[in-house]
């Protein structure tokens, strides 16, 4: 098989041509499609990033759909190369797709099991139910950035989503999240989300100020000549960790950066509020 060029790596190339098949095999007409989103979308996807995809289907998957989309996720999975332990991806209905949903209100975490998608977390081998996909971000990125691994035009499947109110979103995540961080930091306390949460509200913060979905490393860089100066030490701190590829959970954060991180969060959530939602 010759694999059409996807990404900047054949290989990977070569690893979800050949996932999209087998599940266009498996499911027949019931795919719609398989899209790049998160960072080989957006830009800046290094070693370190997750391999970000969604799959569009004409409906729920049914009992029989899950067993076998788990055993292609098996075969994939057994693969013998780096790029199948770092995929995350979920399966999105069309119907679902097309109706807008977030992570946060002004209130807090939108709860409910109607939120939850079918989902293959990082490197885990088993599907599961997560609302991890189901936002504005995904379904911007789908419509403005998404790459085809297989399918239409993704412009086809789903509605856009206007600057606003995907700024509405970000700020909502930005401070539910940072209050559930600050609540109860034990969770986070390691060395991948040490640098993840920087990064990923420095990117937050840029995404609110100019209404679109950016990178970690756009983030970054925006954020060291508009955020208070004293802030730029931790983002490169954290970005030069992000570059090491044996950065994991497992490993422990260092203290006084983990304070650091929280008490960027904190100023994060306060500089939000600056910006002007029309």
């Amino acid at each position: 098989m010759n694999a059409k060029k996807i990404t900047q790596y054949p290989e990977l190339d070569g690893v979800l041509q050949d996932y999209a098949e087998r599940l266009k095999e498996t499911l027949g007409d019931f795919l719609v499609g398989v899209y790049l989103v998160g960072s080989l979308a957006i830009g800046d996807f290094d070693l370190t990033s997750d391999i970000d995809f969604i799959v569009v289907t004409s409906d729920e998957l049914s009992e029989s759909q899950i067993r076998q989309v788990q055993s292609v996720h098996d075969q994939t999975y057994g693969q013998d190369n780096r790029w199948v332990k770092q995929f995350e991806y979920s399966f999105f209905p069309k119907d679902i797709l097309n109706q807008p949903s977030s992570p946060f209100s002004r209130d807090g975490r939108t709860e409910g099991e109607n939120r939850e998608l079918w989902h293959f977390c990082h490197g885990s081998p088993t599907l599961e139910r997560s609302d991890h996909d189901n936002s504005l971000v995904i379904r911007w990125t789908l419509a403005e950035k998404a790459v085809v691994v297989i399918g239409p035009e993704p412009t086809a499947l789903s509605n856009s989503v206007s600057a606003n109110a995907l700024r509405i979103e970000v700020r909502n995540t930005l401070v539910g999240w940072g209050n559930e961080l600050l609540e109860d930091p034990e969770p986070y306390r390691n060395r991948f989300f040490q640098a993840f949460i920087v990064l990923h509200y420095c990117r937050m913060l840029q995404d609110l100020d100019e209404g679109r979905v950016t990178s970690k490393l756009e983030g970054a860089e925006w954020a060291k000549t508009r955020l208070d100066v004293k802030w730029i030490p931790l983002i490169d701190f954290c970005w030069d960790e992000r570059q090491d590829t044996e950065i994991h959970t497992s490993q422990p954060a260092v203290p006084e950066i983990f304070n650091e991180v929280l008490a960027f969060v904190n100023y994060a959530a306060t500089r939000s509020k600056v910006f002007t939602i029309s």
